[in-house]
């Protein structure tokens, strides 16, 4: 009998253990998924959050407040808060900043680390000849030099164009650069090439005193003038030419006219005739369509506002379609000014535009249409604003006048330049990331002499160069390096894709006055 009711009692006492060890157990894990973690005598339960920690190249040590965490790739639970984290590695520049941690988030990082010494190789030099001009394409994939030389015994100038390319596929055994033109002349005439922006075309001139020929280039094999095609641009000849942005069509505009001309058809196109004394505001993108601003008429009887319409055609002018129908902007310079007073978020909300907006200011100057990046650029006399394609929706860039530099290479930012300095704007956002704020930001410590910027293909950092000296820095303005001195004494310098090194072309004359020294050179800085 009373060992029944000591086995009562004892399963009653487990049961109730079992109970509190479950509870307890439930409690624990309540508050470890919402972030709470065991603190120091001082702090008994702490709040923390997630840093997870993405560098190039990876097997950095991760140091958080000055504590080894490990190495790269690496998540650690640390309390929310500002806190300084440091990344090293042997070989590379220390890499810093403060993060914010917040509660029951993940605040990933990818740091980008910069070798420490700057690793340089000669990969192509060229001398005994005489260095004539050189080009790079919009998209700073390719690099032209034109070269010459005298041969006494023909009494004739042999011309070279050499093209070198930032990037080459692995199985691609050709010479880098590689020779796309050759050409003997009796007399040395003025030479310009004009490069569409992909670097794969281009409108050779050859300008003699007494004749011009115009001739199409395609660069991606070598040819003489003998099977170049040759082109008639003389009709052209007073107006200014230029590449749509997708390499397959020349536009030439004049006080009278706008016309496109395909490359391939050798056929051109009026885009637009013009009437004296209006203005005409137009762009092409790089899926082969042309845009152009009209002025809306619906609304020409408010004389507070500017408004405009979007048209979209393609590039020989067929199939007009109006994107755009709102494009409201008040005149008065009085509604910006509390926007440049105004150091809140807020001003970076989208808006719907109409007539009654206080928000779009001034005449649209320029525009640019991404369609990669779902939006539009406008830029007006006083100020800037994006489109947003999906959302139907403009924000305020800037509350100044903005000269627009760059898209990243991820299409969800860009660089412009307002009398504050270099900006980015960032439009895109993952949903739920906290690491990242719609609006602008200024890029500190870059001066606004800065030159050459551009984005690295991570498009988490910057190149740009300062007092002949290129840095490299994050989106931010932080972690700084120098990795290139004496930058002017190179014509160009570019990237490759992924960014671990730079090229650059450097031209020497040599004593003789005549020839020159030409050099390419690759220095790996990642």
């Amino acid at each position: 009998m009373r060992k029944n009711e000591y086995n009562k009692k004892l399963f009653s006492l487990i049961s109730v253990l079992a109970s509190i060890f479950v509870y307890t157990g439930a409690i624990a894990i309540y508050f470890y998924a919402n972030g709470w973690r065991l603190g120091d005598s001082n702090n008994l339960f702490i709040k923390t959050g997630v840093l997870t920690v993405e560098s190039s190249p990876f097997l950095a040590s991760l140091y958080v407040d000055g504590e080894s965490k490990g190495r790269t790739p690496k998540s650690v639970s640390i309390p929310i808060g500002i806190h300084s984290i440091s990344l090293s590695r042997d070989g590379y520049v220390e890499w810093k900043k403060e993060i914010e941690i917040k509660e029951q988030k993940s605040t990933p990082i990818y740091p980008w680390l910069i070798k420490e010494k700057i690793e340089k190789e000669e990969l192509f030099s060229l001398q005994g000849k005489k260095y004539i001009n050189s080009w790079m394409n919009k998209d700073s994939s390719h690099i032209f030099f034109l070269v010459n030389e005298y041969l006494p015994d023909t009494l004739l100038y042999r011309y070279t164009l050499y093209r070198f390319d930032s990037n080459t596929a692995f199985w691609d055994m050709a010479s880098n650069p590689r020779i796309v033109l050759n050409f003997e002349l009796t007399q040395e005439p003025k030479i310009e090439l004009l490069l569409s922006p992909n670097g794969q075309l281009a409108v050779l001139t050859l300008i003699n005193t007494d004749s011009t020929n115009y001739y199409i280039l395609d660069s991606t094999k070598s040819s003489t003038l003998d099977t170049l095609t040759q082109i008639n641009l003389l009709p052209f000849a007073s107006y200014q030419m230029s590449w749509s942005n997708n390499s397959q069509y020349l536009i030439f505009d004049s006080k009278d006219d706008l016309i496109s001309f395909d490359i391939t058809k050798q056929t051109r196109y009026l885009l637009i005739k013009k009437i004296e004394g209006k203005e005409y505001i137009w762009n092409t993108d790089r899926q082969g369509n042309f845009y152009r601003l009209e002025e809306n008429f619906e609304n020409i009887s408010n004389e507070s506002i500017y408004s405009f319409i979007l048209i979209q055609t393609q590039m020989d002018g067929s199939e007009p379609n109006t994107l755009l129908t709102d494009l409201y902007f008040q005149k008065s310079q009085d509604f910006i000014m509390r926007y440049q007073q105004d150091t809140g978020s807020g001003k970076y909300l989208p808006f719907t535009n109409s007539p009654e907006s206080t928000k779009s200011v001034g005449k649209i100057i320029s525009f640019e249409v991404n369609q990669d990046a779902k939006g539009i650029f406008f830029e007006t006399n006083i100020s800037s604003y994006w489109y947003s394609i999906e959302l139907e929706k403009y924000y305020l860039v800037s509350p100044y006048f903005s000269e627009l530099i760059a898209f990243a290479p991820n299409n969800e930012s860009f660089i412009f330049k307002d009398e504050n300095g270099y900006n980015v704007f960032r439009f895109y956002k993952e949903e739920g990331d906290h690491t990242v704020d719609i609006g602008t930001k200024n890029i500190i410590d870059m001066p606004n002499t800065a030159s050459n910027i551009r984005w690295l293909s991570n498009s988490i950092n910057l190149s740009y160069i300062q007092d002949n000296t290129m840095y490299i820095t994050d989106i931010e303005g932080e972690n700084k390096v120098g990795v290139l001195n004496e930058t002017n004494l190179n014509m160009y310098h570019t990237f490759n894709y992924s960014s671990e090194r730079i090229f650059s072309i450097s031209v020497l004359q040599n004593p003789d006055l005549l020839t020159n020294d030409i050099s390419i050179n690759s220095y790996t800085i990642h």
